[in-house]
């Protein structure tokens, strides 16, 4: 499945409180109206890690997708 691009991804977390984990993006995304690419796409990041603003969250979206990270 494609990643989401950079816009629609923000789009659905438009609402999110940083610092958050995996499970609080995809409460934000769901209740935004985000699709199987997005819920998909942040599902596929590692439970635990912490993301303090969207650009992390964008910078491991992008690792993951291009095979950079695990």
């Amino acid at each position: 499945m494609p990643a989401p691009d950079r816009s629609s991804l923000e789009q659905h977390l438009a609402e999110t409180d940083y610092p958050c984990g995996r499970d609080e993006l995809l409460r934000r995304a769901a209740a935004a109206g985000g699709g199987d690419a997005v819920l998909g796409t942040l599902g596929g990041l590692t439970e635990g890690d912490r993301y303090e603003n969207f650009d992390a969250v964008w910078e491991a979206v992008s690792a993951k997708h291009i095979g950079g990270a695990p």
